[in-house]
């Protein structure tokens, strides 16, 4: 809003009423600009961000947002606030600041670090991940995101028994999804490498071995029935790209508590599904206990996931319960004050 503000007061003083008594003063509107000026920095690019800046905002490049942010990550209400004013500006907080710190300085030839974000509802634990997530991409890391993953527990679009494992249930249209944000990401990091081993999806269906991993996943787009299963290949091939030093990979859960819910879908014959009957939370807690070097994984709890009577407090240990904690620990927690 300051800088709105700025560009109203800065274009044409006298046509707009915002305190213009104090606008009749040359020397208190050079005041007014620089008061102003001290809630923004100018440096947009995240791995020039440090303790300095922290309580200002920054503006994200605009390829940046249509590349990373617009097609899952941001809510309806943020996308229609980006197009009122034709930026999208976070705030620089410490939590994100310490957890780059932590990536800088990290030793990426040790298995896989978790971060666990924490705190209370409308804490700004989304924009920290924002935040986090723009200086990886600002490093040429590759990004897999889940932008809310209660919504495989609660939106009910299609439901089917796994091919291969009839106790596990796949939701083709969220792994699509996750398949098409995963592209639009990470088309220009991933383009040349190619798949490691033949996958089978079907007794008609396969893939095989040195096919673009470019045309692995646009396989499981366009054929939806098997798109639960490419999102398992590719986990495995980022995780194998990964070990080899080609990429760096950066893994984004917002509401992990979710995978020890029970969940809303529904299935002929089957009463009650719980989250970790689904397959894409099967895929991801596999990879979130595996040994991946050159990988991290940023996590929040959220308490929206929760019933209103299991949410007596933030902290994880309430959210997730003692089975969600001993599955992520080791873990780095983070707390995101208001």
């Amino acid at each position: 809003m300051a800088s709105v503000i700025y560009r109203i007061v800065s274009k044409q003083p006298s046509g707009y009423c915002i305190n213009s008594s104090l606008l009749r003063s040359s020397s208190s509107l050079k005041c007014w600009q620089r008061c102003v000026t001290t809630f923004r920095t100018e440096i947009s690019d995240p791995s020039e961000h440090s303790f300095e800046h922290e309580g200002q905002f920054y503006t994200i490049p605009k390829k940046d947002v249509q590349k990373i942010f617009m097609l899952n990550w941001m809510s309806p209400h943020e996308k229609n606030m980006n197009k009122m004013f034709q930026e999208f500006s976070i705030l620089i907080r410490r939590p994100a600041l310490e957890v780059m710190d932590i990536l800088k300085r990290l030793n990426y030839n040790y298995p896989l670090t978790r971060f666990l974000l924490y705190g209370e509802m409308n804490a700004g634990k989304k924009f920290t991940m924002t935040h986090i997530m723009h200086y990886c991409r600002s490093q040429n890391w590759v990004l897999l995101t889940v932008p809310w993953a209660n919504e495989w527990n609660c939106k009910r679009l299609d439901v089917s028994f796994n091919h291969h494992k009839e106790s596990l249930f796949d939701l083709p249209v969220h792994s699509k999804i996750l398949l098409e944000d995963f592209l639009l990401k990470n088309m220009s990091l991933i383009k040349e490498f190619t798949t490691s081993t033949t996958y089978e999806f079907s007794e008609h269906e396969a893939s095989e071995q040195g096919i673009p991993l470019t045309d692995l996943i646009s396989f499981g787009i366009t054929r939806m029935k098997f798109a639960n299963d490419v999102v398992g290949a590719l986990l495995k091939e980022l995780q194998i790209l990964a070990n080899n030093d080609k990429i760096k990979l950066l893994v984004t859960i917002r509401g992990i508590n979710s995978f020890w819910r029970k969940t809303g879908q529904k299935k002929e014959k089957v009463q009650e599904i719980h989250a970790q009957q689904l397959t894409l939370v099967n895929q991801f807690m596999e990879l979130l206990q595996s040994d991946t070097k050159n990988a991290v994984a940023m996590c929040s709890t959220e308490s929206w996931v929760n019933d209103v009577t299991d949410r007596k407090s933030y902290l994880p240990s309430e959210l997730m319960g003692k089975e969600g904690i001993d599955f992520l620990e080791p873990f780095l927690p983070i707390e995101v004050p208001k």
